[in-house]
């Protein structure tokens, strides 16, 4: 017995190695020993190492796999010896149709790749039934403010994807505030270049900030949603539900709300509240708002996902601006305090067919329809000063109007059976009619005299737009590809505004031909590209030059003006991988910017007299070179992550205002000079310029319970404008610095500390008396404590100190919002909670602009103090794993959001 111990014990042996792939060390990946007497299973370190201590069998498989990588198998045959074995080195290969097919299951809680960061949702804990938003608020560059809004490695987030398609038609909030966190499996921050660039690899032009949600396994068939009711005083109420059934490839989803705290269901393009008080949000709002989300796989090749968004909005909001306009003969002051009243109803529907034909093709149809729908009431009472001259007035006016609009995008790529060798066509065709009908009582008084100016303006401008882009591309070796492209893009406005001047006494309306007009003009660029694509092991690059003529004409009233531009585009986009979650990213893009309506049109708009602005029908198109510089850092042993970016914009032939004070003969013929009273109007000029950059610095402590995070930014604008015909420059300088501190405490506190220093500061080359300078304070608690396992208490203080701001807007508002929540039922299913919001009732908006020889500070009404009383049910109901959805692309996939390479 003695001999056989110890011959069993002489077997045993340390077998040990390292992974790595094409970049570097490969964390994270599984590997697993098998022999006639051992198996075992164990994952590499932060450094590729993997090691078993005892391994009894002398011959033993060794078996490495990882999502993205071809799974590597080698049988191993041994000696006798009980010394430690160190294997070769093991290189893993990547699996490019791995990387297709399947969804991402990293190890890591963040993974940088390319244009992606991942975030691995289980890294970062959320209580039971709390949104995404939440989850979102706890990743390392990335911020959520009071509106909602997700700010995503210094640039805001425009779209939402789940599982690779969009959800609500990309609707961020709709996502971010409906969806539970505890049904994430991963969140990818996606640089994204559109459809074509997905799929041909080749990257121009500014990328959208995109979010992908990717589903857990387990979540993937079943059903989900919640719903909640409020009441409160000052007649606060509220009602939301959602509803979700996932089955595989098939999800349908709906959310609907009725409230008047704020709360925003969908968001049309005009900002908003967000989920439970709508604190940041400017004016109080009634919402009445519902949708329905579909998506499912018709056969094995057609994916189909579509939405349809409703929403009703009556906003009332109160504003007290001052505006100060800098001119050599004297700073004209110019005090608001508006009051408006808005009506908005939208509809929105939005469809898309993904069909893959076979293996070499793939087509995408994207149609699409939107209404919507406005009554505005304006109420404003003004004081214009300038020197000793002042101009008091008050206008009121009433506004409504129709907005359709519909249009449709196809996208086709053909494969041909040589690898790399491509050809895709993408074409989009939109619609737009926008008609408004305005009332507009407008009042001057000046020198005791009373200048009454009625007048009915109605607008009819609609719009049609037409591009296509088609795409070659030659491969040149396995690393090296070549595309040709051509794009089209033609722009036609029909633009008519008729106006009348109405008698104060009789009402009778009299048209006015010379404050009318009827203006029509297109703007049209033909593009013809070629670009270099190489692909290394830690880098690859795009490189190119396009030809880009440019055409603008118009006709006015029998008058047509015509201007040719030209410019060479180059194009380049760079990464360099330094190793495993360390990248450096390099875009440049040219792109044009056409001149507005306003900005063209030939007859003066006489709207509002104390600023007539004039038309230039002979603007040149602007063109803007743009640079962009990421670089991203993630430590998987300590866990600090480091985002950066900087950007840099220079604009040619920049349309920019020439301002200056002029006698008013329109108000007031008899009266040789009106000093509060000025003109606008627009010219091309050089010398405009933007740079600036922002950071984010996290660093995790006790495995993620505590987060220390630095985050900074700036920006700098060279503004151009003329001023009396001279021309003057605007150096406008922002930047801000905060840190924050975070506490995860599972089950006993979610917390964090704030502070942030922001300051704005102005300077011109013309002598100036205007006050420039500006800064903000803001020191913040937010966060959630937990007690006895069902009771949570939350809370929100900010306080805000401004300085350096117009006394007429001044505030320092001190805000504290509290609620006291009670979770039962299996899960915390059900809760009953108590809110009380903006305690102090100081909620008021502050903000500051800089534009041309002007600078606006502005204080708004906001949502004010209110208690509220609600009841939430979550219900959820889950089968299983189901399987992977169609068309669903992830790591370098093309359809889902993803690029190769």
């Amino acid at each position: 017995m003695t001999f056989i111990l110890k011959a069993s014990a002489q077997q045993v042996r340390e077998v040990n190695g390292t992974v790595t792939d094409s970049i570097g060390p490969a964390p994270g990946v599984n590997v697993k020993l098998i022999s006639d007497r051992d198996s075992l299973n164990t994952t590499t370190s932060t450094t590729g190492a993997f090691v078993f201590k005892a391994v009894k069998g002398k011959n033993f498989k060794i078996t490495v796999s990882g999502i993205g990588y071809q799974t590597f198998v080698r049988r191993y045959v041994m000696d006798n010896d009980t010394k430690p074995i160190r294997l070769e080195p093991i290189k893993l290969s990547n699996d490019s149709k791995l990387l297709n097919t399947v969804n991402i299951t990293a190890v890591n809680p963040i993974t940088v790749k390319e244009d992606t960061v991942e975030y691995k949702a289980s890294a970062y804990k959320v209580r039971e039934g709390s949104p995404v938003e939440e989850l979102l608020k706890k990743l390392p560059g990335v911020t959520v403010d009071k509106n909602g809004v997700v700010t995503a490695h210094g640039k805001q987030v425009t779209k939402v994807r789940v599982n690779g398609k969009d959800y609500f038609t990309g609707d961020v909030q709709t996502a971010t505030q409906n969806l539970p966190a505890d049904i994430i499996e991963a969140i990818q921050v996606i640089d994204d270049y559109g459809d074509q660039a997905n799929l041909t690899g080749i990257k121009t032009g500014d990328p959208d900030k995109i979010l992908n949600l990717t589903i857990q396994k387990g979540k993937r068939v079943g059903k989900f949603g919640q719903a909640a009711v409020g009441v409160g005083n000052d007649e606060r109420y509220l009602t939301r539900v959602s509803a979700n059934t996932f089955k595989d490839d098939r999800q349908i989803s709906f959310v609907g709300t009725v409230n008047n705290n704020n709360t925003n269901a969908f968001n049309f393009g005009g900002g908003g509240g967000r989920g439970g008080g709508g604190g940041g949000a400017n004016g109080i709002t009634t919402n009445r708002s519902g949708g329905f989300n579909y998506r499912d796989s018709w056969g094995k090749k057609m994916t189909v996902y579509s939405s349809y968004s409703f929403a009703d909005q009556d906003r009332r909001t109160e504003s007290t601006s001052l505006q100060q306009s800098l001119f050599q003969s004297g700073t004209i002051i110019n005090s608001n305090n508006t009051t408006d009243k808005n009506n908005n109803i939208n509809h929105r529907f939005d469809f898309n067919l993904e069909y893959k034909i076979d293996t070499l093709n793939y087509l995408k149809v994207n149609p699409n329809f939107s209404y919507g729908s406005s009554k505005d009431e304006n109420v404003n009472i003004f004081t214009n000063t300038r020197i000793n001259d002042v101009t008091t007035g008050d206008e009121n006016s009433l506004t409504k109007g129709n907005s359709p609009s519909y249009g449709g995008n196809l996208l086709y790529n053909h494969r041909f059976k040589k690898k790399g060798r491509n050809f895709s066509i993408n074409s989009n065709f939109n619609f737009s009619d926008n008609t408004s009908n305005l009332d507009d009582k407008y009042t001057t008084r000046n020198n005791n005299s009373v200048f009454p100016l009625y007048q009915q303006i109605n607008t009819d401008n609609s719009t049609t737009r037409l591009s296509l882009r088609a795409s070659y591309m030659e491969p040149l070796s396995k690393t090296n590809f070549l595309e040709a492209s051509y794009a089209y893009n033609f722009n036609n406005n029909d633009n008519n505004r008729r106006n009348y001047r109405v008698d104060p006494t009789t009402n009778i309306a009299t048209f006015v031909d010379s404050l009318s007009t009827v203006y029509n003009y297109r703007f049209i660029t033909n593009t013809f590209g070629l670009n270099l694509r190489g692909i290394k092991p830690k880098y690859n690059y795009t490189i190119g030059l396009s030809a880009r003529p440019v055409t603008l004409e118009g006709e006015t009233h029998n008058i047509t003006t015509k201007n040719n531009t030209f410019n060479w585009v180059p194009t380049a986009h760079f990464v360099y991988n330094f190793a495993k979650n360390h990248t450096l990213n390099f875009n440049y893009s040219g792109t044009n910017n056409q001149p507005s309506f306003t900005q063209l049109q030939v007859n003066p708009d006489y709207s509002n007299p104390q600023n007539v602005v004039y038309g230039n029908p002979d603007l040149k198109p602007e063109f803007n070179n743009n640079l962009t510089l990421n670089y991203n850092q993630f430590d998987i042993g300590s866990g600090n992550s480091l985002f950066t970016n900087l950007n840099f914009t220079e604009t040619q032939n920049k349309i920019v205002t020439s301002t200056r004070p002029v006698s008013n003969k329109v108000l007031n013929p008899s009266n040789s000079k009106d000093s509060t009273a000025q003109e606008t109007r627009y010219i091309n000029t050089n010398g405009f310029y933007s740079y600036g950059g922002n950071y984010a610095f996290s660093k995790p402590f006790s495995n993620r319970r505590y987060t220390v995070t630095f985050n900074g930014g700036l920006s700098y604008n060279n503004n151009i404008n003329f001023i009396e015909e001279k021309r003057n420059e605007g150096k406008n300088f922002v930047w801000n610095q905060g840190i924050k501190f975070r506490l995860d405490l599972d089950s006993i506190m979610d917390s964090e500390v704030s502070a942030n220093y922001s300051a704005n500061k102005t300077r011109y080359s013309l002598p100036s008396s205007i006050n420039t300078d500006a800064n903000t304070i803001t020191l913040g608690l937010d966060g959630r404590n937990y007690f006895f396992y069902d009771f949570i208490l939350g809370y929100n203080l900010t306080q805000t100190i401004n300085h350096g701001f117009s006394s007429t807007v001044k505030s320092n508002p001190t805000l504290l919002s509290s609620y006291l929540e009670y979770q039962f039922l299996n899960k915390h299913a059900a809760s009953l909670r108590f809110q009380a919001f903006d305690l102090f009732n100081q909620n008021t908006g502050i903000s500051r602009s800089v534009s041309g020889n002007r600078i606006v500070d502005t204080r708004s009404n906001r949502l004010g103090r209110y208690f509220l009383l609600s009841f939430t049910i979550r219900l959820q109901k889950f089968n299983g794993a189901g399987k992977p959805p169609a068309g669903f692309r992830n790591r370098n996939g093309g359809f889902g959001g993803r690029r190769r390479g």
